[in-house]
C-alpha cells in the first residue's frame, strides 16, 4: 500500500528560495496533495500540474493570523499517512490524529509575531504568542533551514528542531569560464524587510553598476528610490539560465538583509563568485569571511559602501 501524503505551504503566489525547497519536497512525493492559504496559478507557473491543490483563498494579511490558524485546524487529514508542512507562518497549527505523522519544516517562525512586531499590535501579539506556543507543540517532528531558525524555535517554542540546510542544483549552478564583468548583483523579492533600499542607497554613492533581479510589492518604492541613477538596473524576473549567467559574471552578490538562511548566497558561490553580506543570520553559516565573501557589520549604506570598496580594492 502506497503512502498517502499531504504537503502544506503558506502562500502559493510568488517565487523565491522557500519555493525552491517546496519543489524539492514535491519531487520526493510526486503524488502528494497540496494545501495552502492562497493559490494564484498565474504567479506560480513553476508549480507542477500533477498535484491537486486545495486552497482556503485567504490573502496574506498580518491581522488575520489567528483566523488562518483556526481555519487550518478545520482541515481533516485523517485519510493521510504523512503531513509535511513547510512554513514561515502558521503551518504548525494543524490538528491531526495519531495515525497521521505530522512533520513541520520551518523557514522561519512568524516574523511579525516575534522579530518585528508592529508597534500598535504589540500588546495583542504578546497574548497570541501564548496561543502560538501551544500550536508549536502539535507537530510530531520539527525541522528547519538553519541554526539561526533553530535557536528561535528553541527560544520561543522550547523545542529542538533538526537543521536540514536547503540545497541547490550544482549541475546547473557552476562557475563560468570568463572573468567577472563590471557589475554587482542583488537577487531578492522586492519587499522592504529584504533591505534592498540599503543596497540602492549605497550604490547611489558608489556609482558602480548594480543589477537587481526580482519582483515584489515594493518594486515602485525601490524604483523611485533609484531614480536618476542609471547605474542601478531593475531586471525583474529572469529565467534560470539568465540568472546563472548573471551569477557567473558578477563581481559579487550583494546580500544586505538579515536572512533566515539565504539560498542566493549558495547559488552565487556555486557559480564561483563571492558574496558581500550583512554579518547576521544564515549568511554567517555559509560565508567564509575573506575567502568566499566579505561581511559588513552594520545594516546601513556606509558599512556596505566600505565592504564594496574593500572588494574592488582586492581586485586591483
Amino acid at each position: 500500500m502506497s503512502l498517502k501524503v499531504a504537503i502544506y505551504y503558506d502562500w502559493l503566489n510568488q517565487w523565491g528560495g522557500a519555493e525552491r525547497v517546496l519543489l524539492d519536497i514535491l519531487k520526493l512525493y510526486p503524488q502528494a496533495d497540496i494545501y495552502t492559504l492562497d493559490y494564484q496559478p498565474q504567479k506560480t507557473p513553476w508549480l507542477p500540474k500533477t498535484h491537486q491543490v486545495f486552497t482556503l483563498n485567504l490573502k496574506n494579511k498580518l491581522i488575520y493570523t489567528p483566523l488562518y490558524s483556526y481555519r487550518l485546524e478545520q482541515i481533516d487529514f485523517s485519510n493521510y499517512d504523512l503531513l509535511i508542512s513547510t512554513t514561515s507562518h502558521v503551518g504548525h497549527s494543524f490538528l491531526t490524529l495519531p495515525k497521521t505523522f505530522y512533520l513541520c519544516y520551518f523557514h522561519n517562525i512568524n516574523r511579525y509575531l516575534y522579530q518585528v512586531p508592529p508597534f500598535l499590535l504589540k500588546a495583542i501579539l504578546k497574548i497570541y504568542q501564548k496561543v502560538d506556543f501551544i500550536y508549536a507543540q502539535r507537530p510530531d517532528a520539527l525541522f528547519c533551514n538553519s541554526q539561526t531558525v533553530a535557536k528561535r524555535i528553541q527560544k520561543h517554542y522550547h523545542r529542538q528542531a533538526t537543521v536540514i540546510y536547503p540545497g541547490i542544483d550544482t549541475d546547473k549552478f557552476i562557475p563560468g569560464t570568463k572573468k567577472a564583468q563590471n557589475y554587482f548583483l542583488l537577487v531578492s523579492r522586492l519587499v522592504k524587510h529584504k533591505k534592498v533600499d540599503l543596497a540602492i542607497k549605497a550604490f547611489k554613492q558608489l556609482n558602480y553598476p548594480l543589477k537587481i533581479v526580482g519582483t515584489g510589492r515594493d518594486y515602485k518604492y525601490f524604483k523611485k528610490l533609484a531614480k536618476n541613477h542609471p547605474n542601478i538596473q531593475f531586471l525583474g524576473s529572469v529565467s534560470e539560465s539568465k540568472l546563472i549567467h548573471l551569477y557567473q559574471n558578477t563581481q559579487a552578490l550583494i546580500h544586505p538583509q538579515f536572512e533566515d538562511f539565504g539560498l542566493t548566497i549558495l547559488e552565487a558561490m556555486a557559480c564561483g563568485r563571492g558574496v558581500i553580506a550583512y554579518r547576521r543570520g544564515g549568511a554567517t553559516e555559509t560565508v567564509i569571511n575573506g575567502k568566499t565573501g566579505i561581511f559588513f557589520n552594520y545594516q546601513n549604506p556606509q558599512s556596505l559602501v566600505l565592504a564594496v570598496k574593500t572588494k574592488t580594492l582586492s581586485l586591483c
